[in-house]
Order: C-alpha cells, then structure tokens, then sequence
C-alpha cells in the first residue's frame, strides 16, 4: 500500500451529495490583466454574485464548485467501477450561453442530473490551471500557467452516468 506523507497511509477520497435547485455552469473569466478561465458549477440564485466578488471570494463560497475535469471511477465501489463513472457536467448544458453580468462571462442551465444529485470531490488544482483566455473569446490549454496559486485543491461537481456495455473495460480508462 502506497504511503501519505509522515508515514500515514493515505485517505479514500472524500465523496459527498448536493442538490441544486436550478445549477448553472459559468464560464467564469477574469478581469484583466489575468488571464483564467474557469468553469463553475453554482444555482442560478448564485449568479450575481460572479459580477460582486473576486474570485477568491467566489471560490471559497461553499456554494460554488468547479466543474470536473476527470472520468473518474466511482470510490469504493469496486463492483460498480465498470459500469459506472463520475463524469463532468458540462453534458447536461441545455441552452446558448448568456451573458453572466459582469461583462466578461457567460452562463449555460444545466438539466439536473437523473438521480437529483451532483457528487462533489477536492480535486488536486493543478489540474484547472491550464485553462486560460485563448483572446477570442474561448480558452485553451497552457499547462505552464499556474492560474490558481496558493490552491492544492477545489472542490469539484461531477455526475453519474452509467456506461453503455460497449464502453466498459479498460479501453475507457
């Protein structure tokens, strides 16, 4: 069994539910002279707050999540772990994008997922810091910008979605 730090064997990771009334994902840009583009997970009733705070401020709202980037298996359920994973929710959007408020991002609703639930994770933050403003009103990929410093982790929305028989295996992974 690998090793944590200090000799400690290392912890499961955290898993827990939250129900949002009406989510929205935010592509969330900063002001300049940044230049981070994020997607965020949050309930409509959230909204005004993008155009109010910081985005320090908006990342440590507990109501606020960043979208999962991973297809993750499902923890502790080794039975389930081919047939089923934790994906981002950014296949639930229904709608164009609409402008946020701020004058710089944009929203789409998302439909709520079958089961009612969102699963949310601490995901290691040096997975989100490379995405950035691509200069025409999209983002890409830079993996040397650290557009998230002094964070080790945030707290991440993914949904469950069950895989077709043809998808299981290995090959998915």
């Amino acid at each position: 069994m690998a090793q944590g730090r200090g000799g400690k064997a290392p912890r499961a990771p955290r898993i827990k539910t939250v129900r949002l009334d009406d989510p929205v994902l935010v592509f969330y840009r900063e002001k300049q002279p940044g230049n981070a583009a994020q997607q965020l997970v949050m309930d409509a009733k959230v909204l005004p707050q993008v155009a109010i705070l910081p985005f320090e401020e908006l990342i440590n709202r507990p109501d606020i999540y960043f979208d999962g980037i991973d297809n993750r298996e499902l923890p502790g359920s080794a039975k389930n772990k081919d047939r089923m994973r934790l994906v981002g929710t950014f296949g639930l959007a229904t709608s164009k994008r609409q402008p946020v408020g701020d004058g710089r991002s944009q929203y789409v609703r998302l439909r709520k997922p079958k089961q009612g639930v969102f699963y949310v994770f601490q995901d290691d933050a040096s997975q989100y810091r490379s995405l950035v403003n691509d200069g025409h009103g999209g983002a890409r990929l830079d993996f040397q910008a650290n557009v998230l410093p002094g964070l080790d982790s945030v707290r991440a929305v993914y949904v469950l979605r069950m895989l077709e028989p043809a998808q299981r295996g290995a090959s998915i992974r």
